[in-house]
């Protein structure tokens, strides 16, 4: 019987247990979890998340586990709904539902999946308040977890298990304060650092969901928002409360709502898997240039006026996010927010997709598939010019949180200003925090650091004996992402934590990402 250890439990390692109980071998999985609670992950944590945060995936594109999102919600009673101010008839495949309801299916369905695991008589265990200290191969090349057992401070001893097979699935991780240019900010986990603050002034760094996030909580905390018929507005819980939030992001835009589209998604016609495949055959040489070019093909078949209406710098890799973002830059950050809640209602109402947005959100996934063929240079050059444009389609947004970030602006008391080229950050004399911005200098009395999570090398694992057993720790982790130990014989420890997955593979965040690279890796580990 095969022993597989996989540290953490939240949904990485979710998918990646229900991708290995379909073996019919018999396997031997234990699960490490830090905290507490198994199978939820950090962003789907009631610790660290307040119930008016929202998740961006519509409840159809969440991969099942045992069953899916839908039908466990159905068949929850009446009076559980009704803790979330649902009913019956709110339930639909597009509806959008807060994440701590996500993370509620995600622990229900990991209790169903190692159920359900041992009934096909494979031996599950979970171990939580189990803190993985390092992970270590043996002169065979069997790998062990080292872990302390029980609540933190209690004097633990350290603990070792020996496996055939160690997969990392730590999640997110993030600095409990973090920096920039030496100057300490607001970590917005959990939520409660940020409804804490009593400040004024409060700037917030970044303007896309983790940034929308920490507006909600300082919108919640202050204050209520007030629903009559679709109008939503804002008021202060003191009435003297002098209240400011200023966004500060690179551009001083935010992503747009979501719109309707096709799902299952239709298939392109241009930018297609397999005309990638072909230029891929042809060579790093020149690839994303010519990638982008079957995008524009795309583009122009799918509506003919985009890129028309477009400089025609836009047809180039480096012109194409200019155009794409002016309009919303020159109307204003919040000024075109209001305007596009206005189209994406339509749209949605209509059930009228926008040709170029649905356009550019498949095409990540394409150009998903050709970044690890790209020359060193042409990463680069997809990182700084191409990636803002698919991140900005990939986080569209629910429509209620951009209402209440609109209601919030009605209000007077939110703003979202662009950063400066090499922005700086300092701390003034006084204890205020002053950055650099396209309207000068502005000084808040506190920052909060709302980029989301950053990528990190394999160096920065938290494992020391494991890093030190690298061959390369500077080279990124590929698929199937087994660790390349300088010992031969060795790759029987796989890497998807999610910071060092993103150092190669920008758009690893999402579940059914998740599915998909834990998929890769139980399908290597089952055929080894």
């Amino acid at each position: 019987m095969r022993q597989i250890g996989i540290v953490g439990s939240g949904p990485m390692a979710i998918y990646l247990l229900k991708h290995l109980s379909v073996s019919d071998d018999r396997l031997a999985i234990s699960i490490f979890e830090a905290s507490e609670a198994a199978g939820l992950g950090m962003p789907y944590n009631s610790e660290y998340n307040a119930d008016y945060m929202l998740c961006n995936a519509f409840s159809r594109e969440i991969p099942a586990i045992e069953r899916p999102l839908l039908g466990w919600l159905k068949d929850r009673p009446a009076r559980e709904l009704n803790q979330w101010e649902l009913t019956a008839h709110d339930l639909a495949a597009r509806a959008f539902y807060p994440r701590v309801l996500i993370g509620e299916y995600l622990q229900s369905q990991f209790e169903d999946l190692c159920k359900s695991g041992q009934e096909a008589g494979h031996q599950i265990r979970v171990f939580t308040q189990s803190c993985v200290v390092d992970i270590k191969t043996a002169e065979d090349g069997t790998p062990s977890i080292s872990y302390r057992s029980g609540q933190e401070g209690s004097g633990q001893d350290i603990q070792t298990a020996q496996f055939d097979f160690v997969a990392i699935a730590s999640g997110h991780s993030w600095p409990e304060v973090p920096e920039i240019d030496g100057v300490a900010m607001v970590s917005p986990w959990p939520y409660t650092n940020i409804t804490a603050l009593t400040h004024a002034d409060i700037g917030i760094l970044g303007s896309s969901l983790s940034a929308i996030d920490s507006v909600m909580a300082l919108g919640h905390a202050r204050g209520v928002f007030d629903q009559i018929g679709d109008r939503i507005s804002w008021l202060p819980n003191d009435a003297d409360d002098d209240l400011r939030i200023t966004m500060v992001s690179h551009m001083g835009i935010m992503p747009e709502g979501d719109f309707y589209y096709p799902f299952p998604y239709e298939p392109l016609t241009c930018l297609t898997r397999a005309a990638v495949d072909d230029e891929i055959v042809g060579g790093s040489d020149g690839l994303l240039d010519r990638v982008f070019a079957l995008l524009c093909d795309e583009l122009d078949a799918a509506d003919p006026d985009y890129l028309t209406a477009l400089p025609s710098t836009a047809r180039t890799v480096e012109g194409f996010a200019p155009g794409y973002f002016a309009h919303r830059r020159e109307m204003g950050g919040l000024q075109a927010l209001k305007r596009d809640l206005t189209v994406v209602g339509e749209s949605l109402k209509r059930k009228e997709t926008i040709p170029h947005r649905y356009v550019l959100l498949r095409s990540h996934e394409i150009f998903d598939h050709v970044l690890r063929d790209l020359s060193e240079e042409d990463y680069a050059r997809f990182l700084e010019h191409l990636m803002p444009v698919f991140a900005d389609c990939y986080a569209a947004v629910p429509h209620l949180s951009l209402a209440r970030i609109v209601a919030l602006y009605d209000a007077g008391v939110l703003a979202l200003i662009a950063t400066e080229e090499r922005a700086e950050f300092s701390e003034t004399d006084d204890g205020m925090i002053a950055v650099d911005t396209e309207d000068g200098t502005i000084e808040f009395d506190a920052l909060i650091d709302a980029r989301g999570q950053a990528s990190a090398g394999l160096k920065d694992l938290p494992f020391p004996e494991l890093v030190k057993a690298l061959r390369a720790p500077e080279e990124p982790v590929i698929r199937p992402f087994a660790l390349d130990l300088a010992r031969s014989g060795t790759d029987r420890i796989y890497c998807l934590a999610l910071p060092q997955l993103l150092e190669r593979y920008p758009f690893s965040q999402g579940l059914v990402e998740c599915c998909d690279l834990a998929r890769c890796v139980a399908e290597d580990i089952l055929s080894g």
